[in-house]
């Protein structure tokens, strides 16, 4: 692979700077400051801005910017970079002006964060700031370090006050306040109350008792709370949040950066538990460098967290000798590419996010920023730091194979030939994953996996009623029962209410290639439904797989193309469908497949109680979705009414011709038992190993006659296997 330049990621930032032009605004009140986006007080405004003002920034500073693609001179951009400096210090609370509402910024848990973001601007453009410029700054950067010694208390949590990105940036502006400022009269008190912050990142329970010695004091004397389980994992916004783990992650880059070029050293609290954190943020991430959000994401795909995934990566290789760094940055430099040539004009999200950008200005141009932000440092940082652009030393560590967490109900399994994971606690719940492990383009989380029953409300509550799960080698099993509550009906007097009742299995063979499923979904009550499918397998088709998606099947092969405007719906009678040769599909029970080709993008932001049933911005990735069960006409259903009981089996990377004999060995293998409340199956794995697969979803401990080598759930009994109320069972038949 060709090493990674300053110019990789300049070429994309000189191309936005047209379309960003749109968003500049010079204040009519103070023509020396402009904004990006819509410059209110409020503190998402100031991060866009703050973001843009990096990327004007690092273009004006390089001497090998290509003005003819920036449409504007280095000098223009200098300028236009001061003015958003400007903006930034004068708006602020200790500042003279006021943003576009006629109010101020700053004094909050976030407002450090849009000043962490924009420092490496700062330094890139220093030599042209005058006195009054560094003296405005100053007097932000104490105002804010000041406001949080008196007034903002550390705190941390694992589900609730969890803060483990704003902790970090917090303490990481109270370091650089006193490293920048050593002759304010409280530097002492921002470093200690900065270490404390930083101990309180990515702290996790075990850190209450730790009596290592960390800047001077054991970590147990600083603790205040975990962010972080034991396994790594972050309850960020209440869910099972990898994104986050890459923020978090993010702001210790930035920090990193700014002592490398300033000739600081941080104190060590900033590193403590970077390194396992990273091994799991690295197996949740495609080799091209697309995170692998199995715990889902409630935003914008492809965007925010993923940006900052850049920093984060250019620190791992420069502090930590990470050998893959470059390889993540390649892939998904390429992708950023791609998405901004489609879009024609420079932007980076302009066509996927079209209706966004009439819907809510703020939004986008947050959106943009990001991207620009994130693309300006890895430009500013490779171009200053020549050893940025040697050969990385190589230090591999195997990648995360297996890993779990109790509290999130989440088991992972990552192999050469399979990525495998199933989470209960995610962002849009529950959501399990099978894939190549570097199929990332056919990566969706909502859902996936589990099934997806709507109501007539706005918004639908998935409520997690119990659930188990058990790894072992290679693999795992997993079972519970989810709740569907639809609330905020269009009615006045409109009731939330429970329309459905899901029991889900989920097992990941030891095979390295096989997954299955096995689902049972009833009304609840007497309601009327609007969506009703079983299995739920997304396949996005939209910009990043150049909108084309060939499926096969006993007819024959078709191509799909997304966003084409129409909707198409296959039934698949034979009961098998394989994905560009990658990925095979089997329904083992309950149904035909059928491959829904909708007309329209789907993925909206996660629904929350103040969004329009149907958001006027619509969805943001084109999806097919393969079902067992699809219906999505109004159907009326009497309490207890069965929407749907199936069973599938997905393999990776296997042909049509092999996927249709891996659907012919497993077509008489569903075992019926006489118990109401059990699914058994039996499936042939890629191993040539047959194996029963049985969830028990009653309430009473059940019995399948058969005898097998038990790897979870089951007890071996006289009259065969004893499989648990709430179990997932998995047995190695015997030959």
């Amino acid at each position: 692979m060709t090493l990674i330049t300053h110019h990789d990621y300049r070429t994309s930032l000189e191309a936005w700077i047209p379309a960003a032009r749109e968003w500049l605004y010079r204040l009519p009140n103070d023509p020396a400051c402009i904004c990006y986006g819509v410059g209110n007080h409020g503190h998402w405004a100031l991060q866009a801005s703050n973001t843009a003002f990096g990327a004007f920034a690092a273009l004006a500073a390089d001497p090998e910017t290509d003005c003819s693609r920036t449409a504007m001179s280095r000098d223009e951009l200098l300028a236009t970079a001061l003015a958003m400096f400007r903006f930034c210090v004068r708006t602020h609370n200790a500042g003279t002006g006021t943003t576009t509402d006629g109010m101020s910024w700053g004094h909050s848990w976030i407002s450090a964060l849009c000043l962490e973001r924009f420092f490496h601007g700062v330094e890139a453009i220093a030599e042209h700031l005058d006195e009054t410029d560094w003296n405005d700054l100053r007097t932000v950067m104490l105002s804010e370090a000041d406001w949080l010694l008196d007034e903002y208390d550390v705190v941390a949590g694992l589900v609730n006050n969890n803060k483990p990105e704003s902790n970090l940036w917090n303490g990481a502006l109270l370091h650089r306040a006193a490293a920048v400022y050593p002759d304010a009269p409280r530097v002492a008190e921002y470093r200690e109350k900065g270490t404390t912050f930083l101990v309180n990142a990515i702290s996790t329970p075990s850190d209450e008792q730790c009596t290592a010695v960390v800047d001077g004091k054991p970590v147990r004397d600083r603790f205040v709370g975990a962010n972080f389980f034991e396994s790594f994992s972050c309850n960020h916004h209440h869910y099972m949040n990898v994104g986050y783990m890459v923020i978090t992650l993010s702001n210790i880059a930035m920090l990193h950066f700014s002592g490398k070029t300033r000739g600081i050293a941080w104190p060590d609290a900033l590193y403590r538990n970077v390194e396992p954190l990273w091994q799991l943020v690295k197996a949740c991430t495609f080799p091209d460098g697309r995170l692998m959000r199995i715990g889902g994401d409630t935003r914008v795909r492809y965007c925010y967290c993923q940006d900052y995934a850049i920093p984060v990566w250019l620190m791992m290789r420069d502090r930590f000798g990470e050998p893959d760094s470059d390889t993540l940055e390649n892939g998904w430099l390429t992708q950023v590419r791609t998405e901004q040539n489609w879009n024609g004009d420079g932007s980076f999200l302009g066509k996927r996010l079209a209706e966004m950008r009439t819907v809510s200005p703020l939004y986008y141009t947050r959106l943009e920023g990001d991207r620009a932000v994130t693309l300006s440092m890895g430009a500013y940082w490779r171009r200053v730091l020549p050893e940025l652009n040697n050969e990385p030393e190589a230090k591999p560590k195997p990648l995360l194979g297996q890993w779990e967490d109790e509290y999130h109900g989440a088991c992972m399994v990552r192999g050469e030939q399979r990525t495998a994971s199933w989470i209960w606690r995610a962002a849009e719940p529950p959501q399990g994953l099978c894939l190549p492990p570097d199929a990332s383009d056919m990566a969706e989380w909502k859902t996936n996996l589990a099934g997806r029953i709507a109501g007539l409300g706005m918004v639908q509550e998935y409520h997690l009623d119990a659930h188990h799960h058990e790894a072992f080698t290679g693999g795992f099993t997993t079972c519970g029962r989810i709740t569907i509550r639809s609330t905020k009906h269009y009615a006045e007097g409109g009731l939330d209410e429970d329309v459905a009742n899901q029991d889900l299995a989920f097992c990941a063979l030891p095979d390295d290639a096989t997954v299955v499923g096995l689902q049972r979904a009833t009304a609840a009550n007497r309601v009327f439904l609007r969506q009703v499918k079983g299995l739920m397998l997304q396949i996005p088709n939209d910009v990043f797989n150049d909108f084309s998606r060939t499926y096969a099947t006993s007819e024959g092969k078709w191509t799909l193309t997304g966003r084409d405007g129409q909707r198409i719906r296959h039934d698949l009678p034979t009961g098998w469908l394989n994905v560009e040769d990658r990925l095979g599909v089997v329904a083992l029970a309950g149904g035909p497949l059928t491959l829904l080709h909708p007309e329209k993008p789907g993925i909206p932001i996660k629904s929350h109680p103040w969004q329009a049933h149907t958001h006027i911005a619509g969805g943001f990735l084109y999806v097919d979705e393969l079902c067992i069960i699809c219906n999505e006409d109004l159907k009326a259903c009497d309490a207890g009414e069965s929407l749907f009981d199936v069973a599938f089996a997905i393999r990776t990377n296997v042909d049509a011709d092999e996927t249709a004999a891996f659907a012919a060995a497993n077509r008489e293998t569903t075992t019926t038992i006489d118990n109401a409340d059990v699914r058994v199956t039996q499936v042939a794995g890629a191993d040539e190993q047959s194996y029963l697969v049985a969830a028990n979803f009653g309430s009473d401990a059940a019995v399948v006659p058969l005898e097998g080598t038990i790897l979870a759930g089951f007890t071996a009994t006289d009259k065969g296997l004893t499989l648990p109320p709430g179990i997932c069972g998995l047995a190695r038949l015997l030959p």
